[in-house]
């Protein structure tokens, strides 16, 4: 089972007030804003899909949804799927819109250094080498203090450079269910934190999730400290797979992926538009996105271009 396939995202979402439900193996979340209802697998988690071994609980869910009166049904599906599975998925829910995600794999059979040219190997340890030169030290789950010092570094980062941000209580929901959510640190020789990584954890598989460091300590590259530390706590662990998470396959996020090895796969989110009169279409896409927050609805071409659509 993948992270975001653990049942603990029921007691997650429930925690920030969203109305979520379980069916069978599935959960998903109704939202209504403005005279329209979404059905979402999963919010906030990008890969969190129905966990389906077979079609009946995706065909249900879509009854399900056609019976509440919602305009779109939206689900995600895993990079992890194999291309049977998908069209599974396809063919049980009936997508109007499919929208291809591009996302970074890589297998930690081996630690990902092992796995690069000795050219790119040494860049990395030379930059390895500038946190130990400075005293800096992992720490593998942070404290309550922690926590929270590293949330406003978290909130600072995102505003330095205009992204939205998770809320506080998310994170703080994550924190406390170690089951399913690492959160990693650094510290300099002085205690002082530096930043971390969040973490999905599950005995097999791991994905990055949310990160931030302070941006005074940049040039010690404490992304590729940790990660190089995390790398073999999950490896001592049997853990084989590791999820990078999406990165448009332009920029400089993509690019470092790429220094470590990942692999380019996709995933997909499946939307189905159930009402073809929906009022969903009066509101311009970026209204949509605040009033249904942290969820994929339906791609932006799906809207004419007359209000915001692609």
């Amino acid at each position: 089972m993948i992270p975001e396939h653990h049942p603990v995202w029921l007691d997650v979402l429930s925690a920030l007030g969203e109305d979520v439900h379980r069916l069978d193996s599935l959960l998903y979340t109704i939202t209504s804003a403005q005279g329209i209802t979404v059905v979402n697998s999963l919010p906030y988690i990008a890969y969190g899909g129905p966990s389906s071994p077979d079609a009946a609980p995706l065909l249900q869910l879509r009854s399900l949804a056609e019976g509440v009166g919602a305009d779109v049904l939206s689900v995600g599906t895993s990079p992890w799927l194999s291309e049977e599975e998908e069209q599974m998925y396809r063919d049980a829910l009936a997508p109007t819109h499919v929208f291809q995600n591009s996302v970074q794999l890589q297998s930690l059979a081996t630690h990902p250094l092992e796995q690069l040219s000795n050219k790119r190997r040494d860049a990395i340890e030379s930059e390895l080498r500038r946190c130990a030169r400075e005293g800096v030290v992992a720490i593998g789950r942070l404290s309550e203090e922690q926590l929270e010092q590293w949330l406003a570094i978290y909130r600072r980062r995102y505003a330095e450079i205009g992204a939205d941000p998770y809320p506080d209580a998310f994170h703080r929901e994550l924190y406390a269910r170690p089951e399913v959510a690492e959160f990693r640190g650094l510290i300099d020789r002085n205690g002082r934190l530096l930043g971390g990584i969040v973490f999905l954890v599950s005995s097999d598989t791991v994905t990055y999730f949310s990160s931030a460091f302070d941006s005074g300590v940049r040039r010690l590259f404490p992304t590729t400290f940790l990660l190089n530390h995390a790398f073999d706590a999950f490896r001592e662990r049997g853990i084989e797979r590791f999820n990078w998470h999406s990165s448009p396959s332009q920029g400089g996020v993509h690019a470092y992926k790429q220094r470590w090895g990942a692999r380019e796969h996709r995933h997909f989110y499946l939307s189905t538009l159930l009402k073809r009169d929906s009022a969903i279409f009066s509101i311009a896409p970026r209204d949509v996105r605040r009033l249904f927050p942290f969820r994929f609805v339906l791609p932006f071409d799906a809207w004419p271009r007359t209000i915001g659509g692609e």
